[in-house]
């Protein structure tokens, strides 16, 4: 019960008692009748044997002047405290407001490590790294700022700093072997895989077209071609396996965020 409640209620009772008790001093005024005794006109004597019989004293009722109705005031405050009665009830219904939840620090540098790594992890792909590869033997790069892939690839790095420093911010405000901590440890672990895994795959396509538009003898031309697709294969691969597992981080520190 709110203090207000509290409050209305006690004015309410102290109203009513108030009102039961003026009630109660006022109503034995005027209501009993009053005997009023009237002598006889004749003296007494002391004459002896003389029987007389003194006439019996007689009474005058007063009338009874108490109508049987409340007076008008009672009934204003008995109504005046079962306004304030409920105006208190309802005030007491009345619903709080939360106070907003405090957010503790270490959540708020999870989400935002979250945010960067899945932005990281939604664009850290095999296309990316095989478009780098052909525009950088291409010769491209600079002239082809303006398309999606060159802003993509342009906040890479910024990005990877962001996400890592988020991260390692967690873990220190993280308590020890907590599942903050650990998925902490796990997002930047696959991070720095899979952007590595990137890197390769891109300079394995870059080599791969250096090969292939090399002048050597075809023998040599040949076995530096299978080297450098070989290359290419194994930096796909372990693209392929490095982002299921940063996928998976992301998801336990999804849960904490």
């Amino acid at each position: 019960m709110t203090k207000w409640v509290r409050i209305g209620l006690a004015l309410a009772v102290l109203l009513i008692v108030g009102s039961l008790v003026t009630g109660c001093d006022g109503s034995g005024e005027g209501t009993g009748p009053t005997i009023e005794p009237t002598l006889p006109d004749t003296p007494v004597t002391t004459a002896p044997p003389a029987e007389t019989t003194a006439p019996p004293a007689q009474t005058t009722v007063a009338p009874d002047t108490d109508t049987g109705e409340t007076p008008w005031w009672v009934l204003l405050i008995v109504l005046g405290a079962i306004f304030v009665l409920v105006i208190a009830l309802l005030a007491g219904r009345r619903k709080k407001t939360p106070a907003a939840a405090v957010v503790p620090a270490w959540k708020t540098q999870a989400q935002s490590g979250y945010a960067e790594s899945r932005w990281l992890y939604d664009n850290l792909t095999e296309q990316l790294a095989i478009w780098h590869g052909d525009a950088e033997f291409e010769g491209t790069i600079g002239q082809a700022t303006d398309t999606e892939q060159a802003r993509i690839w342009g906040q890479l790095a910024a990005r990877m700093d962001q996400a890592t420093a988020d991260l390692y911010a967690l873990e220190a405000a993280a308590a020890p072997n907590s599942p903050a901590l650990r998925a902490a440890e796990s997002v930047v672990g696959s991070l720095k895989e899979t952007y590595a895994a990137v890197i390769e795959r891109s300079d394995a396509r870059h080599g791969s077209h250096g090969v292939e538009s090399g002048s050597s003898e075809a023998a040599e031309q040949g076995a530096e071609l299978a080297a450098a697709r070989d290359r290419e294969m194994r930096a796909s691969t372990a693209l392929a396996e490095a982002r299921p597992r940063l996928a998976a981080a992301l998801t336990d520190l999804s849960r904490i965020t």
